[in-house]
Parts: C-alpha cells; structure tokens; sequence
C-alpha cells in the first residue's frame, strides 16, 4: 500500500505580517473558568502531541529512506467531546483499515515533575526522563517488544506502565483517540506524561513545556515507529483485551 503526504490537513488563515498562520483549538475558550485568563491554550494537552506528530512527519519526509510500510499521520479532532474524530476514522477509513498493523497515539509529552515539587496536582506527573507507555502490551507481545527495544536502544527513557491495570480508577485507556482503534483489534501504545496542576486548566501554557523531554520522547517514538514498519511482518495479535477495557 503507498499513500502520498497530505496536503491542506488544516486550513491556514490569512497572511499576517507575512507569516502563514494555523490554528489548531484545544477547548477554546471557557467563560466559568475561575480566575481573569478564560482561553484554555491547551499547550501540553495536547498541542505537545499535536506538534510532535508534524514533527516526525517533517523529519520523515526529507528522510533518503522510506520506511518499507506506509505510515499514516492523522490528527483527530473532538477528543475532548468524546473522541470523536478517531471513532469517525476508524468507521470512515481514508485507507483499508485492516491494514493497519499498529496505532501509536501522542497525547501529552510536554510537562516534567521537577525535583522539589510539592504542588499535590502534580503527584503523578513524570520526571524529566519518565514517560507513561499506555496499552504496548495489552494485545500484541511483538508491538510490546518493538516499543521496549525501541527506548532501550535509544535514549533509554523511564517507561511507567502502572495505567495498564484494567481496574486502575483513572481508567486513561478509555480517554484517549487510541482506544477505538484498540476496540476495533489494532494494537496500540499510548505516550502519555500524565495528570498536572493545569490539566484542563487555563494555565496550560507554552512556557511551562519541557521542550528537552518533548524532544526526546518525540524521537524515541519516531524510532519505535520505523521499527515497526520495517518489521518483516505484521505484529501478531496475540493477547485479548481484558473485558474491562471493551466498553467506555
């Protein structure tokens, strides 16, 4: 299968100042929000995963190499609602769905826990070398191993998989455009560094990404990603996902 890049997957804006502009919205703006600043800017969830995804696109697309698979950038709109734009693609494929050998999703890379915070919020945030790795193992051992051997050949980072755990109360498996490419039998891996003072919050601002770690998780995934579309053959499904984790 050889898919062309996109082209116009979002509308720029008029010229201003010379500069081409887009605009690409997380929840907009919230009046009831407390406080005087009611934009929710939405910097680390998810334009963190939002650029990254152009990011390796980019470096892709000037790569001498071409993967021996055809890799698929897709942004998915309406996540916050319900998301809406993964269920929409996974009904309304722009490719044949089923040859689609893996989903890895990008939501929230952008934030560290510094040493010496004690804000309560950021309890589970990881550190500037950690990252939570969402469902690699839940239903292929070879997308598991390919994710693993991936970081641990690279840049070696903190992988925490606590949030594998059907019954953990946060149940983040759900909440992410992954899931439905996992509830229609593609294995997935979710990169994810975690829940923070300003998530869903208006204070979730440029200035407070940790564009070091940003980096670094991009490009182990971009490595995990052409891993996986030169496998020989397609990762085995090998494992079923717990009942649990069936049903929103």
């Amino acid at each position: 299968m050889s898919l062309p890049f996109g082209k116009g997957v979002i509308r720029y804006s008029k010229k201003r100042n010379g500069r081409r502009r887009l605009h690409y919205d997380h929840v907009g703006i919230n009046q009831n929000a407390p406080g005087p600043d009611k934009i929710f800017n939405g910097a680390d969830d998810d334009g963190s995963g939002t650029v990254a995804v152009l990011g390796i696109a980019e470096a892709l697309a000037k790569a001498p190499k071409r993967p021996k698979r055809s890799i698929l950038f897709v942004w998915h709109c309406g996540e916050e609602k319900g998301l809406w734009g993964s269920e929409y693609f996974n009904k309304f494929p722009t490719v044949d769905i089923k040859q689609v050998v893996a989903q890895l999703n990008i939501d929230m890379i952008g934030r560290s826990k510094k040493e010496g915070n004690t804000e309560p919020r950021d309890k589970d945030l990881t550190g500037e070398n950690g990252i939570y790795v969402i469902g690699k193992d839940m239903m292929s051992s070879t997308l598991g191993s390919v994710v693993d051997g991936a970081n641990k050949g690279y840049l070696n980072l903190a992988y925490d998989t606590r949030y594998d755990d059907p019954k953990d109360t946060n149940r983040f498996f759900f909440r992410s455009d992954h899931f439905n490419y996992a509830v229609n039998g593609i294995p997935v891996a979710f990169w994810f560094d975690g829940v923070h003072v300003d998530y869903h919050g208006a204070g979730d601002h440029p200035d407070k990404i940790d564009y070091q770690k940003m980096e670094k998780v991009t490009r182990t995934i971009m490595v995990t990603m052409l891993k996986l579309a030169d496998l020989k053959d397609r990762p085995k499904v090998d494992k079923q996902l717990p009942p649990e984790l069936t049903q929103r």
